[in-house]
């Protein structure tokens, strides 16, 4: 008899099992696992037979998939078989995954069967680890500690709906214009939220300002000197008062006072959100649809995030409000699972120059990529896997996503950390790829816009196309 501990498993709950096999492992153990034993050549039946009946033990992890591979059941007909003729203790151990059928379960394992139940939360191996050691008959280690669920704080949401978005110019000032509903949301799913009446929205910050604000973020960095400082200076002092503007616009209409001072009275953690309807009404001309998109992306362009109250921009102190853009949902979508470790693919695209030969303006790598891997890093081994896209081109992103499904290791998240702009000739919003020619290059990358269908198809949402479209051309971030 070996020492090692066979695994037996579908190939879908890979990463479950190299979660179990590196705890197992780090404590001293031995586990056998085909899909990292086997090689090209070896007599796979005969191996693994040799392996479950030379074990000191067998480990089947039970999932849907599970049950309906013949590999597993194979495995598994020889390991009770192995158990019954055995007088050393020799264990089958069912782990039993969430979502997996106990009438199913049962029809592999006669009478009563003891089994490990894994819980379904971010931390359900961890909890199940305390029995896994006691039915392999190992001492618990001693520098093993639980990990507790952080439940999600509630949260009280203030959402302006913005529909009907237009263009309005008057006195040569050029401004979006929207119909407006405010709306408080209470943290307590059992309270009754507050609708305000209709009221006229109009943005009171226009091209001049967002470009400026745009200047000051993506290119003072550069040259923080002389003109420029003083430029910077004076765009700093502004900031508060664009703030105020644009937070007496949106939420200081009389209508609005009652779930603007509902949400104001939560001591908890709080949101404000942005919806705008970017879809023109059916029957909408070519050039009317075109208008009513531009004004909609505009407004979410605005600069939301410096909201100030007089008091004090909402996004700091000690109870800061988080700020989020949306769009209405119109259509039925499934809600995705993730499994441990969610998958992060982050991408950096950092081209230098657009078709014309102009200047594609720099954003500094570290603004967002660093935080992500940073707050990834604190989370602790086995929760999170971030996976950096290179070259950071379009193809190469197709092949990641692909190889990445046909593993069925799928990505939850891609974060771009790049530009996104509107195409008005398009009529959609696109993201800003380096050309795959220029991948070796070390300057001069040339930009390749890739489009909201485009993206959408690459990632198997096709119906995500039309929600893509409102990427804002004054965004450092898409």
């Amino acid at each position: 008899m070996s020492d090692h501990i066979f695994i037996s498993h579908s190939s879908k709950e890979d990463n479950f099992v190299k979660q179990l096999r590196q705890v197992l492992e780090l404590h001293g153990q031995v586990p056998w696992v085909d899909s990292r034993e086997l090689t090209a050549g070896d007599d796979l039946k005969a191996r693994i037979e040799e392996s479950i009946r030379t074990a000191r033990h067998f480990l089947v992890v039970i999932s849907l998939d599970a049950l309906n591979s013949e590999w597993v059941e194979c495995e598994l007909d020889i390991a009770l078989n192995e158990a019954e003729q055995r007088e050393d203790g020799y264990k089958v151990i069912p782990v039993v995954l969430p979502r997996t059928p106990m009438r199913i379960f049962k029809r592999f394992f006669p009478g009563d069967p003891l089994y490990i139940e894994v819980a379904d939360a971010p931390n359900g191996l961890s909890e199940a680890l305390p029995a896994i050691f006691a039915a392999l008959g190992l001492e618990l280690p001693t520098d093993w500690q639980g990990k507790e669920n952080v439940a999600a704080k509630p949260l009280a949401e203030l959402l302006l709906k913005l529909t009907d978005p237009q263009i309005k110019e008057e006195d040569d000032i050029r401004r979006a214009t929207a119909m407006a509903e405010l709306e408080y949301i209470p943290a307590d799913k059992t309270g009754r939220s507050i609708l305000s009446r209709r009221y006229r929205f109009t943005a009171p910050l226009g091209p001049v300002e967002l470009e400026e604000l745009r200047w000051y973020i993506e290119r003072y960095f550069l040259w923080p000197v002389g003109v420029f400082k003083d430029r910077a200076t004076k765009t700093e002092t502004e900031l508060s008062a664009w703030g105020k503007s644009l937070y007496e616009a949106a939420l200081q209409a009389a209508s609005a006072r009652e779930p603007l001072v509902a949400w104001q009275g939560q001591s908890g953690s709080r949101r404000f959100s942005v919806q705008v309807d970017f879809e023109p009404p059916e029957g909408s001309s070519e050039d009317e649809a075109a208008q009513f998109r531009k004004a909609a992306v505009e407004l979410l362009a605005l600069p939301w995030e410096i909201m100030h109250d007089s008091s004090g921009f909402l996004g700091q102190g000690g109870n800061p409000v988080r700020v989020r853009r949306r769009l209405p949902n119109r259509k039925q979508t499934a809600t995705l699972r993730a499994s441990l470790p969610i998958r992060v693919l982050l991408l950096s695209p950092r081209a230098e120059i657009d078709k014309d030969g102009d200047p594609v303006s720099y954003l500094d790598h570290r603004s967002s990529a660093l935080p992500l891997i940073e707050a990834m890093e604190d989370l602790g081994e086995g929760l999170v896997q971030v996976d950096i896209l290179r070259p950071p081109t379009f193809p190469a992103l197709k092949t990641a996503l692909k190889q990445a499904k046909e593993r069925s290791q799928s990505y939850d998240t891609v974060h771009f950390d790049g530009h996104g702009v509107y195409d008005r000739k398009v009529g959609l919003g696109a993201l800003c790829f380096e050309t795959g020619r220029d991948s070796n290059k070390l300057g001069k990358r040339l930009l390749e816009l890739v489009h909201a269908q485009d993206l959408a198809g690459a990632a198997g949402l096709r119906g995500a196309a039309h929600g893509a479209g409102c990427l804002s051309d004054r965004q450092g971030r898409a």
